[in-house]
């Protein structure tokens, strides 16, 4: 069914649930970690800085690692999978190290194989910063996620 902008239906999703890390990000930006609506849980970009702020190594597999780590996270403490997830952007710096990150990212997702796209991007902010990664995932009906 299509929605136009102007539709003057405000129903349209019938529970939202923000989910944040306290990141300063989020306030600078007006944005949040994680939107949960009607069984869908969209992760906004997320990139491998630790609880202080700071990116802990250059080498990218360890970035990955770092960043598809929070995501399962959130993931688990939303009651979502990682089976649960139906799309994944991935954002690189160096397009030339995309087998070391795809061999990492095909490990999380190897077996739920979700829709991907990966974005060759501008340095970010963080000059360190070297992959970010969003999730769309689903909640299956019926499914148990602990």
């Amino acid at each position: 069914m299509f929605i136009s902008p102007c539709d003057e239906r405000h129903d349209i999703v019938e529970s939202k649930r923000l989910i944040t890390s306290g990141s300063s990000w989020e306030e600078a930006f007006g944005f949040s970690r994680a939107v949960e609506a009607d069984g869908w849980l969209y992760i906004s970009k997320t990139g491998p800085l630790n609880s202080c702020g700071e990116i802990e190594s250059d080498d990218i597999s360890l970035q990955t690692e770092c960043v598809l780590n929070k995501i399962k996270g959130i993931l688990e403490s939303s009651g979502y999978a990682i089976d649960d997830v139906i799309q994944s952007r991935l954002y690189l710096t160096e397009i030339e190290e995309w087998q070391q990150v795809a061999r990492i990212h095909g490990h999380y997702f190897r077996d739920s194989r979700p829709a991907f796209t990966l974005l060759h991007v501008l340095p970010f902010p963080e000059k360190k910063m070297k992959v970010a990664i969003d999730i769309v995932a689903k909640k299956r009906q019926g499914a148990i996620n602990e």
